[in-house]
């Protein structure tokens, strides 16, 4: 029997109108995608540093709030124009370097990527490209400022330059743009064969961001075929248009491509085995490049009128960045940087009066869902069923776009799995700006197993300024998320939520709960907390004990403080500088994404424990005989007479004020309590009592002598009174 037309039609025209995107996620890795399978994307932000933008710190003083909430991987500073501080031959002015730069330093993970974008005026043509003769003088110029920011500083004509912040700066970019800037690929590696060596004799330790290339693919090739200078990254900068009049579906066509270019740069990498692992990042992204160039006239359109292209703060960039990171993502692209932190509606993430836009609220769900490091594996993902796009075709290189939806899964290491949804399905072919139309994302999870909860985000039209709603919803092996119009939806599938309760934050040392003191390293023991596998003390830079560690976070009134110890069960942390003189604190641990209960704790000036020998809080004090260095012990005791280094915590604040993770080098702080020392009963004089040489802030170290007079004997008490705060009693040493 045949069925007539009109009912074929009407079937033709229902599929034809679906909305419906069907989503299977598989249990098994995408060894295809990513760096092996795996999702590795840091996200960041960026600030450009010159004369008309180096006061946004001071218009805008809420700012470094929302940028550390953001939780940006080495945020980018472009030092251009006047920026640059060498303004003459031996004349250096770093007023407007410091008024940015130290806020930037101060937040996030204090340690900034300081791109040296330009060279001075003095150094440059009149186009303001730097001249050949002038590159070796641009390379001393960059490590004075090495000198500046890592190692004391630097002298001229009797001058002193020296940072006033105390975190260094690890990472260098060298150049902006090169290929758009006036320099040639044969040029550009004699200029950084020129610089980087000079800047890292200034400081081995420093890393550097090579190229941070504007469009040209062939300058990749070329400079890797000249560079014998250190290489850490090589960068590229992508923006999907510079006229604010390309239409929607063209924008969106563009981001195959980025992913084809950075396929491509590694492709040059790995030919050459001393460069194969060096990662590609991507250190400017937005939606539109173009900007006034003055007189509202468009930098790119010139001498048309420059018109704000609002689609970088909207539905439409949820949808445009989500669309980016999944595609940059799966090329294997490990840092990706927006362009820029505090500007208008085109580029930036708040307004000026740091009010997140949508944008922000985009980015701080990418960085804090799918953090990197430690980075998640990418699940094989199949779409079916809705729906084509329309603008498929190729477009500056890229492959097209076969759907107008793109789904990502991605499994983190304590087994939660986050699905990342993109709609960009447009209602008109000319649409600029537009709505976007419905898509539902049905989703078969079946293959993932079973999970406890579920929570979505939904980024779109709709979102407050003061940031989307987390809501919770039933897990099941069938889900579905719809989307209006353009924008986004992540769904993170657990079986677990960190949780610390109030009497199980600990003093390191003692074990004593209650009151945390600024500097006190503490403990904080629960569930869910941190990895399987425990991940250890990292530093970002020989100085800076990182405060993120294997996707762990501890938060101090949002404040985050820097980690030696992340475990399941345990974290071990220090309490951020910053508590001083408050009467409480209110902590968090953010693993993964999830986030435990606030506990509030009140804060005290001092909280005093010492360290023991079996990590107990009792029993043989971790203590040094400074004799001969040795550890002290019934089998190795110290006379009277002797001094003795204990090593403690809880010290509190100190002058100068303590810098939150800094590995303790001279000049030595002073404690602003008084410390006084007593064994067996007896005071003992005490030689020092300041932060530990060479170990994090917070550490204190005590150098006492044994007071004549004592009873000797294996355990013999110590006790150590910070200010009106008491050590733990039961902390022994050994005396003969």
């Amino acid at each position: 029997m045949k069925a007539p037309v009109f009912a074929i039609l009407l079937t033709a025209f229902a599929a034809a109108q679906s909305t419906t995107v069907n989503v299977k996620v598989g249990n098994q890795v995408d060894t295809s995608q990513g760096v092996n399978g795996r999702l590795q994307v840091a996200m960041s932000t960026s600030f450009q540093l010159a004369g008309w933008s180096y006061q946004f710190f001071n218009q805008v003083p809420g700012a470094p709030g929302p940028l550390t909430a953001l939780n940006p991987f080495h945020t980018r500073v472009q030092v251009v124009s006047d920026g640059i501080p060498l303004k003459a031959p031996d004349t250096w002015d770093f007023t407007e370097l410091n008024t940015m730069l130290s806020p930037v330093q101060a937040t996030g993970d204090h340690s900034p990527e300081f791109q040296i974008g330009t060279a001075p005026a003095f150094l440059s043509d009149v186009s303001g490209h730097i001249l050949p003769a002038s590159y070796g003088a641009f390379a001393d110029m960059s490590a004075n400022l090495v000198r500046y920011y890592n190692n004391g500083g630097f002298d001229v004509a009797g001058t002193h330059f020296q940072s006033p912040m105390p975190y260094p700066v690890t990472w260098w970019g060298i150049f902006n743009e090169p290929d758009g800037n006036g320099l040639t690929a044969q040029q550009y590696v004699t200029l950084y064969n020129t610089v980087v060596p000079a800047m890292a004799k200034a400081d081995p330790n420093i890393k550097f961001v090579a190229v941070e290339l504007s469009y040209d693919s062939n300058f990749v090739p070329a400079f890797l075929a000249g560079v014998t200078a250190q290489v850490d990254v090589v960068a590229a900068h992508f923006y999907s248009t510079c006229t604010q009049r390309d239409y929607d579906q063209v924008l969106f066509a563009t981001v195959p491509g980025f992913a084809g270019r950075v396929q491509t740069i590694y492709s040059y990498l790995n030919r050459i085995p001393a460069l194969a692992a060096v990662p590609v990042w991507v250190t400017e992204n937005n939606v539109n490049a173009d900007y006034d160039l003055g007189n509202g006239i468009s930098a790119c359109n010139s001498p048309q009128k420059f018109v704000l292209d609002t689609r970088g703060s909207g539905p439409f960039f949820a949808a445009w960045r989500t669309l980016v990171f999944t595609y940059l993502g799966q090329a294997g692209t490990q840092a990706l940087y927006h362009w820029a932190f505090g500007t208008d509606q085109q580029y930036g993430e708040v307004d000026g009066n740091a009010v997140p836009q949508l944008s922000y609220w985009v980015d701080y769900y990418l960085s804090h869902w799918l953090p990197s490091p430690p980075g998640q594996d990418l699940l094989q993902v199949t779409e079916s069923g809705c729906c084509a796009t329309d603008f498929a075709h190729h477009w500056r290189g890229g492959g097209g776009l076969p759907l107008d939806t793109t789904t990502m899964a991605a499994r983190n290491a304590d087994g939660s799995v986050v699905i990342l949804m993109s709609n960009y399905a447009i209602q008109a072919t000319y649409d600029n700006n537009g709505p976007g139309v419905p898509r539902t994302f049905s989703l078969d999870l079946s293959g993932l197993g079973s999970f406890s909860s579920a929570t979505l985000v939904t980024l779109d039209a709709s979102t407050p300024r003061s940031g989307p709603a987390l809501t919770p919803v039933t897990p099941s092996a069938q889900m579905t998320v719809t989307l209006p119009g353009y924008g986004a939806a992540f769904l993170r599938l657990a079986n677990t939520q960190p949780a610390v309760p109030a009497t199980r934050v600990q003093n390191a040392a003692s074990y004593a709960s209650g009151a945390v003191a600024p500097g006190e390293l503490i403990a904080l023991f629960g569930t869910a907390l941190g990895p399987a596998n425990p991940g250890y003390l990292t530093l970002t830079n020989p100085r800076l004990v990182a405060n993120s560690l294997a996707g762990v976070h501890v938060l101090f009134d949002g404040v985050p403080a820097p980690l030696t110890y992340a475990a399941a069960g345990q974290i071990n942390a220090v309490v951020p500088y910053s508590v001083a003189g408050k009467s409480t604190t209110q902590i968090q641990v953010e693993y993964l994404g999830a986030v435990s209960a606030p506990v509030s704790l009140p804060v005290v000036a001092t909280a005093p424990g010492l360290f023991t020998h079996g990590g107990s809080g009792q029993g043989q004090g971790a203590i040094v005989n400074l004799k001969d260095g040795a550890i002290n012990s019934a089998a190795n005791p110290a006379a009277a007479g002797d001094y003795v280094i204990l090593y403690g915590t809880g010290a509190g604040a100190t002058t100068p004020a303590g810098v939150d993770g800094l590995v303790t080098a001279p000049p030595w702080p002073q404690l602003n309590a008084n410390v006084t020392v007593t064994i067996g009963g007896l005071p003992a004089h005490t030689a020092y009592a300041g932060p530990a040489p060479t170990l994090v802030a917070g550490v204190l170290q005590i150098n006492a002598q044994i007071p004549q007079g004592v009873t000797p004997g294996p355990s013999v008490p110590v006790l150590v009174a910070i200010g009106n705060a008491s050590s733990q009693s039961g902390v022994t040493v050994a005396v003969k």
